[in-house]
């Protein structure tokens, strides 16, 4: 007599095998990184420009006054990390 008794058990969701990564590192820690690569980036360049300007022009006032982050690209960068870290499970 075939037995036709299944056991499922419920998991946490997860696919084996189809995590969200990529080369290795989770899209979370990808984004997270864009993110904050984005941030320094724009403000090195700005910081570098008006470095620039002021060698230049032999006018120093403008130091300091242009090297603000954007608010909205500040913020998700901050968000990005504490979802991050705050998301982030420990695997055995």
């Amino acid at each position: 007599m075939p037995e036709d008794t299944e056991i499922i058990t419920k998991g946490n969701g997860a696919i084996p095998g189809k995590d969200s990564t990529f080369l290795g590192i989770s899209v979370r820690a990808w984004l997270a990184i864009v993110l904050v690569a984005t941030v320094c980036a724009s403000h090195l360049s700005v910081c570098i420009g008006v470095l620039w300007d002021a060698v230049k022009t032999a006018d120093w006032s403008k130091v300091g006054t242009y090297t603000n982050i954007g608010e909205p690209l500040y913020s998700m960068s901050v968000a990005a990390l504490g979802f991050y870290f705050g998301q982030k499970t420990n695997k055995p």
